[in-house]
This record gives C-alpha cells, sequence and structure tokens, in this order.
C-alpha cells in the first residue's frame, strides 16, 4: 500500500475526484431541444446515437457534412478504423476525408465507365465529361475497401442505367425515414471482421530490421512463414489472480502478520527438499542430523532457513549474513552465518538455503562448511517439447513502445508490421502500453503525434481508447488475415498508467475494467487474443515458458549478491533464480509491488524449472543464454528512454533424428536480437 500510495499515478487509484491527466475530451452532454430535433430529422440513427459525445455547438456542423456527402454507415466506419472516434475536433477531419474518397470515388466510375463503352456513345461520355459524382459512389468505393458485400467496386463502375439505380437504392436506404435500425454491435462487428479479413492485402514497404546478436546461429530456420497451428496452455493455479470484482483479486487487506505468515509458509514447504539436496551433494554423510536454528550443537547438523542482511539498508556482505528460522520449526530464531569456511557461496536477501556445519558455544553464530544455494536442478530434459514436429517461431516484443518524452507509437505499428511480413506462430506483447514513467503521462500532457500545443491533453483512457488499442486491433487484424494460425499473446505490466493491481497482475482485459469501458478490449479477444496474467506460465506444444514483463533479474544483483568465487555474475544469477523456483525470491520485494497471499504464482508450477525464462532486464544487453540446460531470453525494451530498442525473435527446431543428437534445448533453439533502423520510424 505504501509503495502504491507514494506512486505518482498510482496514487490516483485511492482517489476518485482526481482526474487522470490534466484533461480529458468531451464528456457525454445532454443534447438540448433544438440539436436534438434537428437531428431527429435529418441524420440516420447510427449518427443520432454519437451526438451524446459531441456539444451541442457541433450538431449543426454535422447535419450540414450529412447533408452535403449522405454517406452511410460505412463510410463512417471507414472514417474511424483510420482516424480514431469522431469527436468534435475531427470533424472538420471528416469532412476532408469524405471529399478525398468522393473524388476517388468518381474517378474510379469515370474510369471504369470509359473502359465500359466504346463508339459514338463513348466519346459522348467522355465530350461530356461524364455524369456528376453521387454519393453512392462514395458509399461503393468505402464498402468495398471494407470487404462489404454490395459495395464492390463493380457497383461503382456500373452502366449508368444500372448506377442510377443503385444510386436510388442507397439514396433510399440513407434516408431518415426508411431507414433500419442496425444489427446488435457484436454481431455486426464479427462480420466486419470477417469481410475485412478476405480484403487482398495492399503491397507493403520492406521494414528496415537489424539484427544485433544471434545465439546458435547455426541453426537453420526453414520453414519459417508457414505458421502451423500451436497448442497453447496456461498453468498454474488460475485462482492466484482472479477473482470475484470483476474478475479481479482483493489486495489492500493484508496486514502484517498475514504478509509473515505467507513468507514463512513458503520457508517450511521448500526444508524437505533443501535436506535432500544436502544429502545428495554428501552421500558419504550416512546420519545427516537436521538442527535447529537458535539452538547449540556441537554436532554437525544441517540448518535450513532464509538469509537476512544484518543492517536494515545496507547491501549484504559476508559479514552482515544472518540465518533466519521457521517460526514452526524454530520461532523464527536468528543467527549470525559465517561462510569463510565454504568453497563455494552464491548468496541474496531473502535466499532459502541449507548450511552444513557446527554451531558455537553460545548458539548465536553457525560456522558452515558448505553452503547450499537452493533445491537442486534436474536435468535438462531430453528432447524438450517433442510434439513439436516442425519448426516452432515466437516474435517477443516488450515495451515501453515510445520514447520517454513522447507519445509516438510508431515502434509498435512497425512491430506489428514486422509480424505480419514475418508471420510467426506466436506473437508476445509484453507492457506496459501507455507507461507511467513517460513525462507526458506523468505531467498530465498527453498529446499524440498530430496534435498541437494549443489542443486540450487527452486524458490516459483516450489515449488507450482512440490510439494504442485501434493500432492493437488494425495490426492483429492485418496478422490473422496473412496468418489465420498466428497466436497472438498479451501480457501486462507494473508500469501500465491505469492498471493498480500489484504481482501477480490479472490479464490486461480485467485489470483495466474499472478504467475503460466494459467493451474497450472486446474487438481484440473476437480476434483471438489471449490475455495472460503477470507474471504468466504457458505451455506451447509441450515447451514451458515463464514470463514476467517485470525485471527478474536486477533485483539479484542489486541486493548484494555474495558470490566466490566472483565470477559469471549474471549467470550465477540466472541459475539462482532457477535453484529457487522463483521469478522473485529477493526480500524484501524487489519490485515491491506483490500480494503475498498469491505470492506462489511467481514460483515455478510444480515446483519444476521451465525450459524458457523471458522477461526484459537493465542488467546487461538483450540478449539469449543458456543455463543448466534453460534458456534465458531478455528482449530489451522496444523503446529505450530516448532512441530505439530491440526485440527478439525464438526458433525451435523439430527434435533431431535418432542417433544425431539427444534433442536438448541448447542444440535446437536459436534466439535472433532485432531491431528497426532510424531510418524506418
Amino acid at each position: 500500500l505504501g509503495s502504491c500510495l507514494t506512486h505518482p499515478l498510482r496514487a490516483h487509484a485511492f482517489c476518485p475526484s482526481v482526474r487522470l491527466g490534466r484533461a480529458r475530451r468531451h464528456r457525454r452532454r445532454p443534447l438540448t431541444m433544438s440539436a436534438s430535433a434537428a437531428a431527429n430529422s435529418v441524420l440516420p440513427s447510427f449518427l443520432q446515437s454519437r451526438l451524446g459525445d459531441l456539444p451541442s455547438s457541433c450538431h449543426p456542423q454535422l447535419v450540414e457534412v450529412y447533408k452535403k456527402f449522405t454517406f452511410s454507415h460505412e463510410a463512417f466506419e471507414a472514417f474511424e478504423v483510420n482516424n480514431g472516434t469522431l469527436i468534435a475536433e475531427n470533424i472538420p477531419v471528416f469532412q476532408a476525408f469524405l471529399e478525398k474518397e468522393l473524388l476517388a470515388a468518381s474517378k474510379a466510375a469515370a474510369g471504369g465507365a470509359a473502359s465500359g463503352s466504346s463508339g459514338r456513345a463513348g466519346g459522348a461520355a467522355r465530350r461530356s465529361g461524364g455524369s456528376k459524382p453521387h454519393a453512392s459512389s462514395l458509399n461503393a468505393a468505402l464498402g468495398a475497401a471494407l470487404g462489404l458485400p454490395g459495395r464492390s467496386a463493380a457497383t461503382a463502375a456500373a452502366p449508368p442505367a444500372a448506377a442510377s439505380a443503385s444510386a436510388a437504392a442507397d439514396d433510399a436506404a440513407a434516408s431518415p425515414e426508411k431507414l433500419t435500425t442496425p444489427g446488435p454491435k457484436r454481431p455486426r462487428q464479427e462480420e466486419e471482421d470477417q469481410l475485412e479479413a478476405s480484403t487482398p492485402e495492399p503491397p507493403r514497404k520492406q521494414l528496415q530490421v537489424s539484427l544485433k546478436a544471434s545465439v546458435n546461429d547455426g541453426i537453420a530456420i526453414k520453414g519459417v512463414g508457414s505458421a502451423a497451428p500451436v497448442q497453447i496452455e496456461v498453468l498454474g493455479d488460475s485462482t492466484l489472480w482472479t477473482g470475484p470484482r470483476d474478475g479481479a483479486f482483493a489486495w489492500m487487506d493484508e496486514s502484517l502478520e498475514d504478509r509473515a505468515a505467507d513468507r514463512d509458509r513458503r520457508l517450511a514447504e521448500a526444508e524437505a527438499g533443501l535436506i535432500e539436496a544436502v544429502r545428495a551433494r554428501h552421500p558419504e554423510i550416512e546420519d545427516l542430523v537436521v538442527g535447529t536454528v537458535g539452538v547449540p550443537s556441537q554436532a554437525e547438523v544441517v540448518l535450513c532457513g532464509r538469509i537476512l542482511c544484518e543492517g536494515l539498508e545496507g547491501r549484504l556482505n559476508e559479514r552482515s549474513m544472518l540465518l533466519e528460522g521457521s517460526k514452526t520449526a524454530a520461532r523464527g530464531a536468528r543467527v549470525q552465518l559465517n561462510v569463510s569456511g565454504c568453497p563455494q557461496v552464491a548468496a541474496f536477501p531473502g535466499q532459502l538455503v541449507a548450511v552444513l556445519g557446527r554451531s558455537g558455544t553460545t548458539g548465536t553464530t553457525f560456522h558452515a562448511r558448505d553452503f547450499i544455494a537452493g533445491l537442486d536442478l534436474p536435468p535438462a530434459p531430453a528432447p524438450v517439447a517433442p510434439s513439436c514436429t516442425s519448426l516452432l517461431h515466437a516474435l517477443v516484443v516488450s515495451g515501453p513502445f515510445c520514447t520517454r518524452d513522447a507519445l509516438d507509437y510508431s515502434p509498435l505499428r512497425q512491430a506489428l508490421e514486422h509480424a505480419v511480413q514475418s508471420r510467426p506462430q506466436v506473437v508476445l506483447i509484453i507492457g506496459p502500453f501507455v507507461d507511467a514513467n513517460n513525462r507526458m503521462i506523468v505531467n498530465g500532457e498527453a498529446i499524440l503525434p498530430g496534435m498541437s500545443e494549443e489542443d486540450e491533453p487527452l486524458g490516459f483512457e483516450d489515449v488507450y481508447n482512440e490510439h494504442v488499442l485501434p493500432m492493437l486491433r488494425k495490426g492483429i487484424l492485418e496478422l490473422k488475415r496473412v496468418s489465420p494460425n498466428s497466436e497472438v499473446l498479451i501480457v501486462p505490466s507494473l508500469d501500465e498508467a491505469l492498471s493498480f493491481h500489484p504481482m501477480p497482475q490479472p490479464p490486461l482485459h480485467v485489470g483495466l475494467a474499472g478504467c475503460l469501458p466494459a467493451d474497450s478490449l472486446e474487438p481484440l479477444r473476437r480476434l483471438g487474443v489471449q490475455f495472460l496474467p503477470n507474471p504468466a506460465h504457458i505451455s506451447v506444444n509441450g515447451l514451458k515458458i515463464s514470463i514476467t514483463s517485470a525485471d527478474a533479474l536486477s533485483p539479484v544483483l542489486r541486493s548484494g549478491l555474495v558470490l566466490r568465487p566472483e565470477e559469471r555474475k549474471i549467470e550465477q544469477a540466472l541459475r539462482l533464480l532457477l535453484q529457487q523456483r522463483s521469478l522473485f525470491p529477493v526480500l524484501p520485494r524487489d519490485p515491491p509491488q506483490v500480494s503475498e497471499a498469491r505470492a506462489s504464482a511467481l514460483d515455478f508450477p510444480d515446483g519444476a524449472p521451465p525450459d524458457v525464462c523471458i522477461f526484459p532486464s537493465a542488467s546487461g544487453s538483450a540478449s539469449g543464454a543458456f543455463v543448466d540446460g534453460r534458456l534465458f531470453i531478455n528482449p530489451g525494451p522496444l523503446c529505450r528512454p530516448a532512441a530505439m530498442g530491440t526485440f527478439a525473435e525464438l526458433y525451435l527446431a523439430p527434435p533431431a533424428s535418432a542417433g544425431a543428437g539427444q534433442g536438448l534445448l541448447s542444440e535446437r533453439a536459436r534466439v535472433d536480437i532485432k531491431s528497426f533502423a532510424e531510418a524506418a520510424r
């Protein structure tokens, strides 16, 4: 609670009267009698429903636009797909859009009439300059662009008699007297998605993508783009990140006693596995004695406990190391831990360990001769994911998706375009989408590209609804059109501006439910997007993957990692995550936004290390690394504070043929770290 209240944006969650952002768009206003009467007599129902979102002063302007162009519902939908929701400020943009489309439709109709005529009739038509373009030509062209039936280009280029009949039918359909009520929004949207997906792909400029680094680049990646279907399963207990409050759980009622009890329960559950790790390392000891922390013993015993730092704010070192026992076995007793006699040490605050040695005469110090840094790591499975009979290709992009001082989301658009071109089977998009650390968001100055400084800043929810979500929907729709079997996964972030839940975070559509309209993310769900919690543990064709948007490596390094011998610090820190069977084992919690009652969601399901761990990290550069047969991928942020960042692509070759290898992950997995060239922005 303290960390949330001190956050410059999280505090808004507890003050409903505080407005998110300096200003918002116009709220729904009641219509005046004159504006309402004029609108009902002129505008069709699909525009009447939008008048409530516009100030009354704009109603006559919209009526004049409709009288001039008599546009249909398809034209209105086409504008909103490309330019966002119609609001007061972009009515002139809407009018310019209609004029441009009408001109294009008239040229197409004139071209069709010229090609279909011959002889004297054709010459007369050309000399007369053709007929005046009608609004039905606009509606037909826009309908064809959306892939709607009855709105094809052939209708726009029909002979004059047929064209006039079609125009009459369009005028009759658009007239207020004969207008019928549109169908329900959801079936209509599903139909448009299906029809839009069948639209032919326009020629696309090749993106400038550069390869920054590669792991196992000798593995061939033939067959990329086939997009064979994959089976995705979410692992773990879903009750840990769900609850009765619109799918979310309550988390502000945890007392200090409850948090301490939850941590102690995890220590007590790990004691048996730690003792087995000692027996496996020292098989020569037949009668292994298990001692109690704080109880003096001159005989050699094994103690299990949690590593703590003696100073409240200092960094851990060999002289400030304490061992705390569980309340069940040792009543929470603590002793000074002397590890000078241990050949190898790898320790950090919060780590669950076992030590072998003897205590002093008073029992306040324990002199260890061996330090067991966690649970034993089982051998890497071979072969990994045997059900992957063809090449598996996954694209991983992680936010932020714009630089620190701007809200330009062109890198996200480029990433979606790259997905359309490369056609991976899995597209993993990791938040934040609206970064709470962005300077424009922190200052409440949400100005998007194309807006001037005189324009009213957007509210945070407007950035989602009018910019981020439409961009995601458009990019994913194009991907589904060229590669229907591609699966899109979205993981939220603690830095999401309107998501206030601690880890484990519920899926994005649940975390944003209280801040955005209920159906804001429904178009993405209809496209097959899977919203995952944070962290998420999944299986892709049998390949076990653990994912989080938070940095799991840096907390171990900056907590005061004690290593002997001191080498390969990053590799050892990653190994400790596997030995602790958790993505975030550091105490005090880092990041601090963790619900202790549900902290088991941060552990690997069933206590088994995954095959692949994916998380962005500020420690080191974006890369892939194999540690004890497991793969760690750091895709890096797509945008750094002032420059373009990186993303990752994972390839998993099918198991090797008999006798050609064991099918280990290190023999089959390839990781490419790529970035978009600055010129492509």
